[in-house]
């Protein structure tokens, strides 16, 4: 077995698993309107009670849920004890601007267009295997053999299930909002292939829930048994 960081995934959703209210929305969307319970804000600040080292999301996350723009009047909370923040963009799609923090974690044959752009920024960059996705396995490991030991998954429903899928994801930290969004479409904490055997389901030990703030927000901690 490779030596991988811990993954924990640490994310906020309405009570039937929705992380926007319907696709191609904002994530903030509902911290803005003042309808998450407060889920985001507790959210990061569970990043540095988890002790996270590293914060780790897909490049969907910044880019799908970002079509829809939304202020906020108010900053979100900013974890304070990780070290970096890492973004698998397995397809070089993103124009990096900010890049204080930053690793990127990209495919071998991704663009070179791509690197050429991380190393004129100097960004910190790894590749991890070849094809269509990044390889999930070679990617941890070399964020291991980097120093990371525990890094909060923060991502969007894709990354979020290719990891379970994998096998990769050892907790999970859930904010509960105080809201039920429904749809067909709308992005969930998992999106991933469906299940051909309730034998491959993540099964899961509780480790703690609790109330969290005083908007009616709920904490469930679970850790994933296989």
């Amino acid at each position: 077995m490779i030596n991988r960081p811990k993954v924990i995934m640490n994310v906020f959703s309405s009570m039937d698993g929705r992380i926007t209210t319907a696709p191609n929305r904002n994530v903030t969307e509902w911290t803005a309107k003042g309808l998450d319970g407060g889920a985001n804000d507790i959210t990061h600040q569970l990043y540095d009670e988890l002790n996270c080292d590293a914060l780790l999301s897909g490049s969907e996350t910044l880019i799908v849920y970002g079509n829809d723009w939304v202020d906020l009047q108010e900053p979100i909370y900013q974890p304070k004890k990780s070290k970096a923040y890492i973004v698998f963009d397995g397809r070089g799609r993103i124009n990096w601007a900010q890049t204080e923090g930053l690793i990127v974690v990209t495919r071998e044959d991704v663009n070179p267009t791509y690197i050429k752009q991380l190393e004129d920024k100097d960004i910190t960059y790894f590749k991890a295997g070849n094809g269509e996705h990044i390889d999930l396995h070679e990617a941890l490991n070399k964020l291991y053999q980097s120093g990371f030991r525990k890094i909060g998954l923060s991502g969007g429903g894709s990354i979020n299930g290719a990891l379970l899928r994998a096998g990769l994801i050892d907790e999970i930290s859930l904010v509960v909002a105080p809201l039920a969004i429904g749809g067909t479409n709308t992005p969930t904490i998992l999106d991933c292939e469906d299940l051909e055997s309730i034998e491959n389901a993540a099964s899961l030990e509780l480790i703690d829930t609790k109330p969290v703030g005083d908007q009616g927000a709920v904490w469930m901690h679970y850790r994933v048994r296989n």
